[in-house]
C-alpha cells in the first residue's frame, strides 16, 4: 500500500465516521478538482478557470449537458451569402450586470481583446484565427468575414465570453480582484482567489427566463484537488457537490444512501506530448545516464516504439477501473469524425524494442516523464502506469509531478522532455485538437499554441487549411481524417491514450446534469424533485 493510499483511506474513514453537516442557508458549496487560475475570461485556454468564469460571463453560443449547441448571447446565426462568413444576432434581452445591454460593439471589442491580450500561457487565439474582418451592422448585428467558408466557426464562439467594450482595456488583475468582472451571466462575483476558488452571488436581474435562475442566492467553490479529500468533504457534509469523481470510488458511493452520482462521456482526449525537436531536451540520457549524441523522441520510429509499449486496456481496467475507453486518434468512437479503421494501438513490446534497436538505441534510453497532479482525473497513476511500461521495453522512466499551475506555463514553453496533457472540444471535429495541438507554431495565426514538441509538418498544415474551409460535411470529415492519420498514425506526433468519464457526486436531495463538456456550472445544481 503506498503513502497516497494509506492517507485515502483515512480521510474516507474519518468522513465516514463524522455526522453529516448541513449546507449554509445562503447556498451549497463545490468542490473543485483542479484550481482556477485566472478570471480574466480572455487570458487563456484552461478548462477550470473556464467554468468558473463562465457563471459570471457568458458566450455567444453554448453546449447543452449532451452536446448540441444552444443559442445563448447570439440568438440566431447565418452564414454569408458570400459563403466566407458569418452573420450573428445578439438576444435583444440580453443585459449585463450592470443593466446595459449586450450590443455587437461589445462582441468585437471582447473578440478583439481574446485574439491580442498580450502574456497568455496559451491565448485563445486558435478558435478564431479564420477571421479576417469584423463588422458591426448595428447594435445588435454582427458580421465575422473569413477567406473561406468556415463551417466550424459558430462552435468557436462557443469560447468568446462577452465582457462589455468599456472593459476591454482592463488588465488581468482588475478581473481577479472583482473590479472588472462584470458580465452578463447568473452570478456576480463576490470573492475570488486564484488557486483556491470563489464565492458568488446570484444576480436577482439576471435577462435570461425565471426557471433558468440560480437556486440559491450564493455558491461558492472551493478548489480540493486531492481526490480523497474531496470525497471526503463530500460524505462530512462540508461540500454539496464534488466533480472529477476517481473512478475507484465509484462503487462505494454508488452504494451509499445518503449520496448521489452523475456521469456523462467525455471527448476530452488524454495523451502524452513529446519534445521532437533536434536539441536533446532536459530529461533525456542515454542508458549510461550520460547525455546523449542525439534527441531520441526526434526520430519517429522511437515514439512508435513509446506507443506500442503502452497497455491501453490496462490503463483502462486498472488505473481508470473500467470508467475509460482506449483510443488511437484524437475523438471518441461517437464523434461524427472518429475513424472506424483506427482502432486503439495494441500492445506490442518485441515490436517495440525492435523498433528501438532499429533507431539506434538497443539499450533504450532515460527519460522523465512529466505531469500535473491535479488536472486530470489519476492523472499520477496514468503517469506511473505508463512510466512503468516504458521500463519494460528499455525506456527508464522517471515521473515528475507538479500542480498543473505551475506545469501548465512550462508545458506550453516547450520545457518537458514527455508530458501527461489533455485536450478537449465539443464539436465532434478535431478542429481545435489539430490546430492548437498539432499544427506548426505561428503565433499569428494562432496555431500551434498547445504544441510545445516542435512537430510541424507542411502536409498536414495544408490539410487542416483545407478542411476549415470545406462546407459540405461528408468531403471535411475524410479530410480531417486524412489530416489525423498522417499526424498521430504516420508521424506519431502524440501517443492518445484514453478518453474518460465525467462523473460528479453530490448530497441526495440535490439534482446535477450531468455534461459532456465536464463543466461544473452552479445554475445545474438544483434540489432533486
Amino acid at each position: 500500500m503506498t503513502v497516497r493510499e494509506a492517507f485515502a483511506i483515512l480521510l474516507l474513514a474519518a468522513a465516514l465516521s463524522a455526522p453529516a453537516m448541513a449546507q449554509p442557508a445562503a447556498g451549497p458549496t463545490i468542490g473543485l478538482a483542479a484550481p482556477p487560475t485566472s478570471f480574466d475570461p480572455h487570458y487563456q485556454t484552461h478548462a477550470p478557470s473556464f467554468a468558473l468564469q463562465r457563471h459570471v460571463f457568458e458566450t455567444m453560443l453554448d453546449w447543452s449537458p449532451e452536446g448540441a449547441l444552444l443559442p445563448l448571447l447570439a440568438r440566431e446565426w447565418a452564414p454569408l451569402e458570400t459563403g466566407h462568413g458569418w452573420e450573428f444576432r445578439l438576444d435583444p434581452a440580453a443585459r449585463f450586470q450592470d443593466g446595459s445591454p449586450v450590443t455587437a460593439e461589445d462582441v468585437a471589442a471582447s473578440l478583439q481583446r481574446a485574439r491580442t491580450l498580450p502574456n497568455s500561457p496559451s491565448p485563445l487565439t486558435p478558435f478564431f484565427r479564420d477571421i479576417r474582418a469584423v463588422e458591426i451592422v448595428d447594435a445588435r448585428t454582427l458580421r465575422l468575414t473569413t477567406d473561406g467558408a468556415v463551417p466550424l466557426l459558430p462552435t468557436n464562439m462557443t469560447t468568446l465570453m462577452v465582457i462589455p467594450a468599456r472593459l476591454a482595456a482592463a488588465a488581468t488583475g482588475a478581473f481577479n480582484d472583482g473590479s472588472a468582472a462584470i458580465g452578463s451571466g447568473a452570478w456576480r462575483l463576490a470573492r475570488f482567489r486564484p488557486g483556491e476558488g470563489a464565492v458568488l452571488q446570484a444576480d436577482p436581474g439576471w435577462w435570461r427566463p425565471a426557471a433558468e435562475h440560480p437556486a440559491w442566492p450564493q455558491l461558492s467553490l472551493r478548489a480540493i484537488p486531492q481526490d480523497a479529500a474531496r470525497v471526503a468533504a463530500l460524505l462530512a457534509g462540508d461540500v454539496a457537490l464534488i466533480e472529477a469523481v476517481p473512478p475507484r470510488d465509484f462503487s462505494v458511493l454508488d452504494a451509499r444512501d445518503d449520496v448521489a452520482l452523475a456521469r456523462a462521456q467525455s471527448p476530452r482526449l488524454i495523451y502524452i506530448a513529446l519534445d521532437q525537436r533536434d536539441a536533446v531536451p532536459d530529461g533525456v540520457l542515454d542508458a549510461d545516464g550520460a547525455p546523449p549524441p542525439r534527441n531520441p523522441l526526434a526520430d519517429v520510429r522511437v515514439r512508435r516504439a513509446l506507443s506500442l509499449a503502452i497497455d491501453r486496456d490496462a490503463l483502462v481496467a486498472q488505473v481508470m477501473q473500467g470508467e475509460a475507453r482506449a483510443t488511437g486518434q484524437l475523438l471518441p468512437a461517437d464523434s461524427v469524425s472518429a475513424d472506424a479503421s483506427l482502432p486503439p494501438p495494441a500492445l506490442d513490446r518485441p515490436e517495440a524494442r525492435r523498433l528501438l534497436a532499429e533507431a539506434g538505441w538497443p539499450r533504450g534510453f532515460r527519460l522523465t516523464l512529466t505531469g500535473p497532479q491535479d488536472r486530470y482525473v489519476n492523472d499520477v497513476e496514468t503517469l506511473q502506469a505508463v512510466a512503468q511500461m516504458w521500463g519494460q521495453v528499455g525506456v527508464a522512466t522517471e515521473v515528475q509531478t507538479m500542480p498543473n499551475a505551475a506545469w501548465l506555463p512550462r508545458f506550453v514553453q516547450g520545457r518537458f522532455a514527455a508530458s501527461l496533457s489533455g485536450w478537449l472540444g465539443l464539436s465532434g471535429e478535431p478542429q481545435s485538437y489539430l490546430t492548437a495541438m498539432l499544427a506548426s507554431r505561428d503565433r499569428a495565426r494562432g496555431r500551434g499554441s498547445f504544441n510545445p514538441g516542435g512537430y510541424a509538418n507542411p502536409a498536414l498544415d495544408a490539410l487542416i487549411d483545407r478542411a476549415v474551409e470545406t462546407p459540405g460535411s461528408d468531403a471535411r470529415q475524410a479530410l480531417w481524417r486524412q489530416a489525423v492519420r498522417l499526424a498521430v498514425v504516420d508521424d506519431a506526433a502524440l501517443l492518445p491514450l484514453l478518453h474518460g468519464v465525467n462523473a460528479w457526486a453530490m448530497r441526495r436531495g440535490l439534482a446535477f446534469a450531468a455534461r459532456r463538456d465536464g463543466l461544473t456550472i452552479g445554475t445545474g445544481l438544483r434540489p432533486a424533485p
